[in-house]
């Protein structure tokens, strides 16, 4: 069994997410390239987002499709084109969070809104 864990950061509202397999540990998000731009080249950033969690909340998920829905996603993401509220950070954790089967709301919310609903819909881990 792995485990997501999805954050919502301090300061910028952002989410991310970490991945935590049998061997390894793995953090994705999405952001733009430019740095606060509402629009615009999206990257997808793998850098440790440990020191800036604010909220989170982790699920226990089978292995392969945990690395599925990282693959998944990031392929889908790469090159992509960031679009606050459209195709943004919250929309990347959206869509790891519903390739794993979570159930997840199908609207664009704040990256605290989107944690609270997936701890109202879904049976978690722990959530701070």
């Amino acid at each position: 069994m792995a485990q997501l864990m999805i954050i919502s950061e301090t300061g910028m509202f952002h989410s991310a997410c970490r991945f935590t397999f049998s061997n390894s540990v793995v953090w994705a998000g999405f952001k733009p390239k430019q740095h606060r731009a509402p629009a615009g080249a999206g990257i997808v950033d793998t850098s440790d987002r440990t020191a800036f969690i604010n909220h989170q909340i982790t699920f226990d998920v089978d292995e392969g499709r945990l690395r599925g829905a990282l693959t998944t996603v990031t392929r889908a993401y790469t090159g992509a084109t960031y679009v606050l509220s459209v195709k943004d950070c919250v929309s990347f954790s959206a869509d790891i969070a519903r390739n794993t089967g979570l159930a997840v709301p199908p609207v664009n919310i704040t990256p605290y809104g989107f944690l609270e609903i997936l701890a109202v819909w879904n049976k978690y881990v722990s959530k701070s």
